[in-house]
Parts: C-alpha cells; structure tokens; sequence
C-alpha cells in the first residue's frame, strides 16, 4: 500500500513538474475550489441545527447565560435582536438543565422576586411597592407561559393604594396579553384558569376583574352583568346537552341502520331563571303546652253619690250633708287572666334553583333506508332502493324516546322520518388532490432534471476540457522524451540507468539488430498509436494509400 501510494505521489509531482505556469496556477485553483466545495458540502451535510434556548430574555440577563455558555464551550447563536439565545438540538436539554441548576430557573425569563435580591439602602416606600409590583407581574408571566399553546405572555396589574379602615379602597384589576403560537388556541377553561391564577395571586382581586386578550385584541374571557347574567353558561349548557343527547341517538340507532344513514338533532329548552323560596309549614294536630300562666283579680264595696249645693263648700272635708240622703251604689267586679303557650312543630324550608334545569327537549331524527339487491333471470344484478317500514320507525321512536328521557308531561316530541340520502360526491376533490399531487411530482422531477442536466452540463463543458487541457499537455511531454531516431535510442539506453522509470518506457535494444528493422518497428509503433487515437482519419490514410498504390 505504501509503495503504491509512493509511486502515485512521484507520477503526480513529475507530472505536475512538466506543466507550464499558467497550467500549474489552473491545478492549485481548480484544487482550493475542490477543497472548499467538499468542507461546505461536508459542513452543510453534518450541520447542526440551532434551536432556541430561551426567548425573551432581558438585556440584563443574557450576558450571565452568555458567560454560562462560554464556561461550558456550548456553541451558541443570538437571536431577535439578542432576545433568543439558541444552541444546537443535540444539547438542548443537558444545556437546560446546566443553566437551571446553576442560575435557577426563576432568574431565567421575565423579572420575577429575585428583584429583591439585592437591597439598595434608602428606597422609598414608593419604590419598594413598584418593585414588588414588578416582581409579582413577572411571576405571574413565568407561570403563564408554562402553558404549551401561549408563546409569550405580558401581565399588567392595577394595584389601589391601601387606605384606613373608616376610608373605601378600590379593588385591583388585572390585564393579561397573550401571544399564542402557530395554529394554537385556548379553550374557555384555559382562560378561566388563567384568570383565577392571577385572581388567587392578588390580594382582594376578584377573577371578574381579570381581562384576557390576545396578541389580535380580541377578549378571550366573558364579561357577564347583571342583565346577562349566566346567559353564556347557559348557553354553553345548552349546545354540550343537545350534542350529548344527539350522540347518544346516534350511536344506538347506527349499530341498527349502518354507519352514516342516521342524522338526529336535538333543541334542548334549558331554565334560565334563578328561582329563590322559603316554605314555611305548622302542623296544629301536634301541639303540646308549654307553658301556663293564671292571674285572678277580685273587687267588693260601695260609695254614695254626690249631693249637695254645687261648689267647692260641699267638697270640704267635714261639709255635712244638707239633703240627708243615702242615695248611693255598690261595686262588686271579679277579674280572671290565663295566659297557655303552646309549642307547635314547625317545618321551613329554603329552596333555591340554579338556572340550566331541563325543560322540553324536541328531537329530529332522519334515518335513510336500505339498498336491496336481487339477481334477475338474466343473471344480471340489480340495486333497488327500500325505505322502513312503519314498524321499523316505531321502534327506532321508542329506542330514542329511552335514550333521551322522554316525558311527555314537559312537553317532549320526538320526531322520526324515514327520507333516503344523497351520496355525497368526491369525484372532483379527488380530481383536485390527484392534479395537486401530479403537479408536485411533476415539479419534483423537473427540479431533480435540471439539477442532473447541470451537473452533467457542468461536466462535459467545465470539468472534462480542463482535464483533457491537462492531459493532452502531459501526453505531448511524453511524446517529446520519447526518441524519434534510432540514434536517439540508441543514445537514450547507454544512460538508461541515469533515467529512473525509463527501462520500462523503451524498447529494448538487441546487440546484433538491424538499424533499419529497429527504425521501422518505431514507425510502426508511432502509426498505431495514430490510428488508435482517431480511426476516421487513419481509414482515409489507409484508402488515400491503396489509392494511389493502384495507380
């Protein structure tokens, strides 16, 4: 192996030694464009792909992520302005986790309570409440952005000064904006969450006080008042009753009736009001006494009338009587109070009923009939189309009567008909996807064409005219060492052994050799190699020779 690759370093530095400047200067470029197209090529087909470590990350906080990376000789790129810092997919995770066990992961994003890490002498109180305001917003962020569809999150809190207790604070709010990535989205209990989060974190903020947005403006979170109160819920009730319902219709009558031949739709009529009641009931068969309380009262005695001279003189004391009479009446009164409390059993009650109680539900049921086949006398196939009996759709109507609870004292109907199906026809989108993918393969092929065109293009124009530049230089090298005399040769072999590599290029001289046999074995040598080269031209040598051989 060693001498091989010896001797191919010897032919190419003879080879390269017999090149004029001009051809030298072609080698060594055309070898540095070799070169370098090999490394991109080598480069691009090993590259690594960069994907981001963190985003958003403030000013203050890339230079220690930064000198982390440099530490541990992790290759890093910036991003969005040095926002996004992003390392190779392959060390991702150990990344992470590096930085998280040496940073921590709360030092890692949006400013959060390492704020109050470090303590500056002579902050204001004021300063301190915007700090600590900055610091929960930036928790609040770091908590929300946990959440597989939101791409980044900004939380703005309006936080009321707190006043003494005879004075009325007002209560804080909240703003959140969201940034959702590509084809994500957030359900209705993905943004109650979000606001109950921010609502919990917050002293006195109530989760009505909490407004969602996202990156369109759009809110994502329903404000009720005290007109539409609970219409939303009520509504959101409503749609998940009737398609429980329409699933359960479905599902039992299509293992009768086959898949797809059966479409049920259900109006539902839920209770929207909010209905409040006390009962209060006495029962007076079951009575008991409880307590009892007598007082008698009992008066006995008489008086005489008034009589006399009108005046103050037959008022007086010791003023005797002038008209000498008796005339008066007695007054005898007897008086009796009882007082009895009775204990009577008692029953209160206190109802309340929330909204979304069920009320009337009306049901529609389409069934499609059946396709029957039958075999003619010809042998021939026919398909005919059968619709159900009226049997059958009165056991589908008791079927789906069970199924949804049917009761006729609310009002419930239930509706089933028996209408035969279009089939629905796919011919032109399966036109359309066959041509889209037709055009894709076509454009595929036309791409793989013109690069191998250009490759090949690249080849016969570019590559095979230097080369064949540099050979034909290299042979005319040769052709000029070779001897063309038999002096020559004979002038070649006596310094045979001072020419390495040139026994095996020239023929061998005999002692006793006739000259001119020697010379015309040369010619004939040189011929052959002529008429190997071009056999066009050596036909018309050799007919141009009988030609005239003839004449």
């Amino acid at each position: 192996m060693n001498k091989i690759f010896g001797g191919l370093v010897v032919q190419f530095r003879e080879f390269f030694k017999n090149l004029g400047p001009t051809k030298r200067l072609s080698v060594i470029a055309v070898s540095v464009i070799a070169v370098f197209a090999l490394g991109t090529m080598i480069f691009m087909a090993s590259g690594k792909d960069y994907v981001a470590l963190f985003s958003n990350i403030p000013s203050d906080q890339v230079t220690t992520i930064i000198a982390k990376l440099n530490e541990k000789n992790v290759p890093f790129q910036l991003r969005d302005g040095g926002k996004t810092v992003a390392v190779p997919q392959e060390l991702l995770h150990s990344t992470q986790m590096t930085l998280m066990s040496e940073i921590g992961s709360p030092k890692l994003g949006s400013m959060g309570l390492e704020i109050f890490d470090k303590q500056d002498f002579g902050v204001s109180s004021y300063a301190q409440k915007i700090n600590f305001q900055r610091a929960l917003q930036g928790e609040l962020m770091r908590a929300i952005n946990t959440l597989t569809a939101v791409k980044q999150s900004k939380v703005i809190l309006a936080l009321p000064n707190k006043k003494t207790f005879l004075e009325e604070s007002g209560q804080p709010s909240a703003s959140v904006v969201l940034e959702l990535h590509q084809g994500k989205d957030l359900t209705p209990d993905q943004v109650r969450g979000i606001r109950y989060l921010v609502a919990n974190a917050v002293e006195g903020m109530d989760a009505d006080r909490v407004t969602v947005l996202d990156e369109r403006g759009k809110i994502l979170n329903r404000r009720n008042d005290g007109a539409t109160a609970g219409t939303s819920d009520i509504m959101e009730l409503k749609t998940k009753v009737e398609g429980d319902l329409e699933g359960r219709i479905e599902q039992i009558l299509s293992k009768v009736v086959g898949n797809a031949k059966v479409v049920a739709k259900v109006e539902a009529t839920l209770n929207h009001r909010i209905i409040s009641s006390t009962e209060e009931s006495v029962d007076p068969e079951k009575t008991a006494v409880k307590s009892q309380q007598t007082e008698e009262e009992s008066l006995d005695g008489s008086r005489s009338s008034p009589s006399g001279i009108p005046g103050s003189r037959s008022n007086l004391p010791g003023a005797e009587d002038t008209a000498g009479g008796t005339n008066g009446f007695k007054q005898d009164v007897k008086k009796e109070l009882k007082t009895v409390n009775y204990e009577v059993p008692k029953i209160v009650r206190n109802i309340k009923e929330a909204a979304g109680n069920l009320e009337k539900i009306s049901v529609a049921v389409v069934v499609d009939g059946q396709l029957v086949t039958t075999k003619k006398d010809d042998g021939t196939v026919e398909t005919k189309y059968q619709p159900r009996s009226a049997e059958e759709l009165k056991k589908y109507e008791d079927i789906v009567k069970g199924a949804v609870g049917f009761n006729a004292a609310r009002g419930d109907s239930v509706k089933i008909e028996n209408i035969q199906f279009q089939a629905e026809d796919f011919s032109e989108s399966e036109k359309l996807l066959t041509n889209l993918e037709r055009k894709k393969l076509i454009q595929a092929l036309f791409k793989w064409a013109l690069l191998g065109f250009s490759l090949a293009l690249f080849f016969f124009i570019v590559v095979r005219p230097f080369m064949q530049w540099i050979t034909d230089s290299f042979q005319d090298s040769v052709d000029e060492m070779l001897p063309r005399t038999i002096e020559e040769l004979e002038e070649l072999q006596s310094v045979d052994n001072t020419l390495p590599g040139m026994s095996t290029a020239l023929p061998v001289l005999q002692e006793s050799i006739d000259p001119e046999k020697a010379e015309s074995e040369l010619l004939k040598d040189r011929i052959m190699g002529i008429m190997g080269k071009d056999e066009e031209k050596a036909a018309n040598a050799f007919g141009m020779w009988l030609v005239r051989k003839d004449a």
